[in-house]
């Protein structure tokens, strides 16, 4: 490959890069939820997906959350809010288990849907 291809490989690279990196981005404040959610336990208990009608979220625990795959429900609270995602505060409510969340990111709808495939296998 001679030296002009390989730049452009690499510019390639780092933009496609640099897509992804910005697709993920941590919320900065709080969002109350709609109705229309779809929740994808992804990651064991360490994370779980969520779209809220045209939003995406990757939502992590800080300590993990071992009754997330085997709870029939959960809720999202924040103080006394229900339905309420914040970036700091935010505990996953189980029929077990009260699970602090550590962080919440903004996804895109691709993520969303190419990590709910590989959770769904």
């Amino acid at each position: 490959m001679n030296a002009k291809r390989l730049c452009t490989a690499l510019l390639l690279a780092g933009s496609a890069f640099s897509a992804a990196a910005a697709e993920k981005a941590p919320i900065s404040q709080c969002v109350d939820l709609g109705k229309n959610q779809e929740i994808v336990r992804s990651g064991g208990g360490q994370n779980f997906l969520l779209r809220d009608g045209d939003a995406h979220y990757l939502v992590t625990f800080r300590d993990g959350c071992s009754s997330l795959a085997t709870t029939p429900s959960l809720s999202i609270v924040t103080g006394e809010s229900s339905n309420r995602l914040c970036p700091e505060g935010t505990v996953v409510k189980t029929k077990r288990d009260n699970c602090a969340v550590a962080k919440v990111e903004t996804i895109g709808a691709d993520e969303y849907a190419s990590r709910k495939r590989r959770a769904s296998r």
